[in-house]
């Protein structure tokens, strides 16, 4: 069989340049899989790649999969530099001690590879643990975030509870249309919480929040050396969010680069990581949200009409909150009851007039935006009572002149 490699890895320079401690395995894929996953991961590390005289399948497999030089025969390394260490991790292949005789190269087999193996599970144990801590961390972070559950009964909210419930047990891509504010991030991960996802991954990706070429290597990951400071290969979100659910939050927004391959990967469930020419399978649930109008941004050219179609198979469209006015007491007092334990003051109440003048106003931010304003007036209420005078919005000139009056305390939900 003959050599196969990665032209960089193989020449002389690649061998001798940097500080890196450089390591040769010795043994069949088979063997030699998850110990040489963890090596390419560990910075100071670089590996020379895989030799296995036996030729065994699975070395071939594992050296493109990793994109890593692989040998069959000893004769074919010496006329490179020695590496530092060698593994035998075969010891039916120790023959090849011979060829690695400089002064230079630290051998290893037996106990001492078990050793190494244990580290790098060891080491590979550490890394999932972070992984899925930063995971529970954004999880965690959003649920801060959120305003808990949907709160509301119009005919409306109840229209989307009911959607809700019909698509969570199923697979099925949804789409989240609505103006910005109406809470497209709190019904994306009430759909979660009311699948069998509920206890996988909720990953949220804001497609605005960052250039075309961040976004790609966020979604779908990098290897070590794909561009500047990628020292180590890095997982993206897709893939964290596997058998879970990804939030792809204003795709509406997504650069028509990045929308190809959005579309390639909801077709095929695959994806390829930035500066690595091999794809990986991954499973997730994608519920989409944008507050534009997708169809009018189809006829502008700013969005793929295939992918429209491919995320539209179930939409939910999220009512304002001018049309649901019936709603604003209830997520009043939703907001109050948080603004007080955030800010760790107590209020007693909204008084009617305050009450009027919330359902009276257009709230062109929405539901975000009532939060804001009853958050802003507990911080300058000081008389326990929330009046119209401590709302930062437009009172209208009918109520100027109405005098206090008193508060509606126990609103029930």
């Amino acid at each position: 069989m003959s050599l196969l490699s990665n032209p960089q890895k193989t020449s002389e320079d690649a061998f001798s340049v940097g500080p890196s401690m450089r390591l040769l395995v010795v043994g069949p894929g088979r063997q030699c899989a998850t110990l040489l996953e963890t090596l390419s991961n560990i910075q100071g590390c670089m590996l020379v790649g895989l030799l296995d005289i036996d030729a065994d399948p699975s070395s071939l497999e594992l050296a493109r999969r990793l994109d890593i030089s692989l040998w069959n025969e000893c004769a074919q390394l010496r006329r490179l530099p020695p590496p530092d260490i060698v593994l035998f991790v075969d010891q039916g292949q120790k023959d090849c001690l011979a060829t690695f005789g400089s002064e230079g190269t630290t051998i290893l087999h037996g106990t001492a590879v078990r050793l190494v193996q244990l580290l790098v599970r060891e080491c590979q144990r550490i890394w999932d643990f972070e992984t899925k801590y930063k995971v529970t961390k954004r999880e965690y972070d959003l649920y801060i975030q959120q305003g808990g559950p949907i709160i509301g009964k119009s005919r409306q909210i109840e229209m989307v509870r009911e959607m809700i419930a019909q698509v969570a047990p199923t697979p099925t891509t949804v789409l989240l249309l609505g103006e910005t504010g109406t809470g497209k991030d709190l019904v994306a991960r009430s759909i979660h919480q009311a699948s069998h996802l509920r206890d996988q991954p909720f990953i949220t990706v804001n497609c605005t929040a960052l250039t075309s070429t961040l976004i790609e290597s966020e979604l779908f990951g990098y290897v070590k050396g794909a561009f500047t400071g990628a020292e180590k290969d890095c997982k993206g979100l897709l893939e964290e969010a596997h058998n879970g659910t990804v939030f792809l939050d204003e795709i509406g927004d997504m650069k028509m680069e990045l929308q190809a391959k959005m579309l390639r990967f909801l077709q095929t469930g695959e994806i390829r990581p930035v500066g690595s020419s091999l794809t990986k399978r991954v499973k997730v649930r994608v519920i989409a949200a944008t507050n534009r109008n997708l169809e009018e941004a189809i006829k502008q050219g700013d969005f793929r009409q295939d992918l429209f179609y491919r995320l539209n198979t179930f939409t939910i469209v999220l009512p304002s909150l001018r049309h649901r006015t019936e709603d604003i007491p209830y997520l009043a007092y939703q907001f109050l009851t948080k603004a007080e334990h955030r800010l760790n003051k107590k209020i007693n109440g909204i008084s009617d007039e305050a009450l009027e003048v919330l359902m009276s106003y257009d709230w062109p931010g929405n539901v975000r935006e009532l939060e804001n304003v009853i958050e802003r007036a507990v911080i300058v209420c000081t008389d326990g009572i929330i009046n119209p005078g401590h709302l930062a919005i437009p009172i209208p000139q009918s109520m100027k002149n109405h005098p206090p009056a008193g508060a509606k305390e126990n609103f029930q939900n």
